[in-house]
């Protein structure tokens, strides 16, 4: 490890990255210790993460590490979640990519599962309107590169990916928009699920999804929700104010 001080920049970096483990906790997306987060300051070919064998309920500020894209820790004590090569081979190919969220939340896992995607059927899902992709295939656990390469074609320039039998995949520019981008896809697709049992799923129309999609993605509109997502989930777990 090179023992290098937190920069300024890293340090918002980690806070944001703690608090989007417990947002998700909250949201049910845990997985057990099989979930992940990783974030990296643009253009940086290291990533923070949290320590593998921690369930996203029990990341602290002191847990969190920093690897390289050979899942060699560079900073911080133990070892990052072996199948981290889906993230490290999306950053190599989206230089744009500065933070990846990869959970097993039950309505995405469902509509993977089923072979489907997430439709444009909620004004709040518009947000992957035309943005999101199906990687139809399970070859078994990642611990590869090759794996993790194939994932991120997949990907392609999509905000989000639909794992078949595994998961679901957001990414964004920064820890906010792939946070909020994750817990929308798992609303959403729990209501697409609700929706098609129900009967035939209703479509936006393609200029009101763009509309609104605009409007939910606007980087201020996108500070405000990620300020009331930090404030609401440190009211019930007080160790994130300060951090």
């Amino acid at each position: 490890m090179d023992g290098l001080a937190v920069t300024d920049a890293e340090a918002r970096l980690r806070d944001d990255l703690l608090h989007a483990y417990h947002i998700l906790d909250a949201d049910g997306q845990a997985s057990g210790i099989a979930g992940h987060l990783t974030a990296r300051l643009p253009g940086r070919d290291r990533f923070w993460s949290h320590q593998w064998g921690v369930g996203f309920d029990e990341v602290r500020a002191d847990g969190l590490i920093e690897a390289d894209f050979d899942l060699n820790t560079t900073r911080g004590n133990g070892r990052v979640n072996p199948t981290l090569h889906i993230h490290t081979r999306i950053y190599l190919t989206r230089p744009d990519v500065t933070c990846i969220v990869h959970t097993h939340g039950k309505a995405g896992v469902a509509l993977g599962c089923a072979g489907m995607t997430l439709e444009p059927i909620t004004q709040t899902g518009a947000i992957f309107a035309d943005d999101i992709a199906l990687f139809d295939e399970f070859h078994g656990i990642v611990l590869g590169t090759d794996e993790g390469d194939a994932i991120a074609a997949a990907l392609g320039r999509s905000r989000a990916l639909l794992l078949k039998n595994h998961g679901a995949l957001v990414v964004g520019g920064n820890v906010a928009e792939a946070c909020i981008g994750m817990t929308v896809l798992e609303w959403a697709a729990d209501v697409q699920l609700r929706a098609a049992a129900a009967g035939p799923l209703q479509h936006l129309a393609p200029e009101a999804a763009a509309q609104s999609k605009t409007f939910l993605l606007d980087p201020a509109n996108l500070g405000l929700r990620w300020a009331f997502m930090k404030r609401k989930i440190a009211r019930t777990r007080p160790f994130l104010e300060g951090q």
